[in-house]
């Protein structure tokens, strides 16, 4: 008679929950990588434009065009800001995320826990049933030898 787990279902069940708790961390990471990405992006911009203006003012420039480039400086400033609260929200969800995962690696080891020590228990069952039939044969035979030799 083979083992099963009476849990087995509740087991795989737990196994999944945790899979798909790691592709959710996973994808979350994803995001916030792209974020950052976008984030370096918009800095790169930023250090563009404030060059462009230092060399333009190296000449003569007209206040309009002035005008402009420091509106664009203010807007990619603003633009960044908005990007590093994004990040830091992102930052957040991937540790929700990551707090789960935790969580559901919890479950699936207690579950497999209780799994060895059921089947431990059925093992220890079946060694206590080889060995009691194992003690009647010995019995039987040592009534049988023993009934000879008392003859």
């Amino acid at each position: 008679m083979a083992y099963t787990f009476r849990l087995e279902s509740v087991l795989n069940y737990r196994r999944n929950l945790e899979e798909v708790a790691q592709q959710q961390l996973a994808r979350e990471q994803v995001v916030l990588d792209g974020y950052r990405e976008e984030l370096v992006r918009l800095e790169a911009e930023l250090v563009r434009f404030v060059e462009e203006l230092e060399q333009r003012k190296q000449k003569a420039m007209v206040a309009p065009l002035y005008s402009l480039y420091m509106q664009a400086i203010d807007r990619k400033e603003r633009d960044i800001a908005r990007q590093q609260q994004v990040i830091a929200a992102q930052i957040n969800a991937v540790e929700q995320a990551r707090q789960a995962l935790v969580e559901r690696v919890k479950d699936r080891k207690v579950m497999e826990k209780a799994r060895e020590r059921d089947q431990e228990k059925y093992l220890r069952g079946v060694l206590q049933q080889e060995q009691k039939a194992s003690d009647e044969q010995m019995v039987l035979r040592f009534h049988r030898h023993g009934s000879r030799l008392s003859r």
